[in-house]
């Protein structure tokens, strides 16, 4: 299993990691500072000083400092903060997804293919990489199923022609291409025929003006991507945290290799 970890500089200097950002969560939690260090076992100086490095590498102060007044005064975030962690947690998840690409294998030259894989520029949110684990052929399609790490399916349909141009074969790695638009999610298990259908939890969602974006952790720790429009997300009632479907078609399930 590969390791790593996330680390941001600015003008050379350390700006965000894992550690701050918990403790700009905890800021937030607890309007202060010296409740934030506690909360972390860290002195009130460590966490004075991390503060203060992060409000100076900063285009505006992630945190602010308000003495007395009716309430008493304390410290909070600032629209950039919160910004920020967002921001952070969000390039955790793809930092995540592309270390899940080599989870399978510690072989260097498999490494290198697919770091060649990942230099293609592709439009689809989601793509996931795992071991062919069965072929079967009809008169004009070809179903081939994806083993992602031991733990999930997916299956995908393609033509003969690309099945052969691929040249696909049991036991192979390959990646899984599914655009995020063509992923349903359901709270409870979906009674529409889906050759795909992965339960996972809820880890993300983000939205803008017209569409919301949910992220699942799958059981295979691999994630994947749903974009749907803001009025049909809603009635869904999909929070953070709980178990939900994703469910889509073997064809719209793309392979590369």
């Amino acid at each position: 299993m590969l390791e790593a970890r996330l680390w941001m500089k600015k003008s050379d200097k350390n700006y965000l990691g894992k550690g701050r950002i918990e403790l700009l969560e905890h800021i937030r939690e607890y309007g202060s500072i010296h409740a934030a260090a506690k909360a972390m076992k860290m002195s009130y100086k460590a966490a004075w000083d991390s503060v203060d490095a992060m409000n100076n590498l900063s285009e505006t102060p992630l945190v602010e400092k308000v003495s007395g007044g009716k309430g008493g005064g304390g410290t909070f975030l600032t629209p950039k903060g919160e910004e920020v962690i967002a921001a952070f947690h969000s390039l955790q998840i793809k930092h995540q997804q592309f270390l899940d690409l080599f989870a399978s294998s510690d072989d260097l030259l498999t490494i290198v293919q697919t770091l060649s894989r990942l230099s293609l520029k592709l439009s689809a949110r989601n793509q996931l990489i795992g071991t062919i684990s069965s072929i079967s052929e009809d008169a004009v399609n070809v179903a081939i199923e994806l083993t992602i790490k031991a733990a999930d399916k997916i299956y995908s349909s393609i033509t003969k022609n690309s099945f052969q141009e691929l040249g696909l074969h049991v036991g192979e790695n390959a990646i899984a291409i599914i655009k995020a638009s063509s992923v349903l999610l359901s709270k409870t298990k979906p009674s529409v025929a889906c050759e795909n259908l992965l339960k996972g939890k809820i880890i993300q969602i983000l939205s803008d003006t017209s569409n919301t974006e949910i992220t699942l952790e799958l059981a295979s720790k691999s994630t994947i991507t749903a974009t749907i429009a803001n009025d049909t997300f809603e009635p869904l009632g999909l929070k953070i945290n709980e178990e939900a479907y994703a469910f889509f078609k073997a064809s719209n399930v793309i392979l590369g290799v």
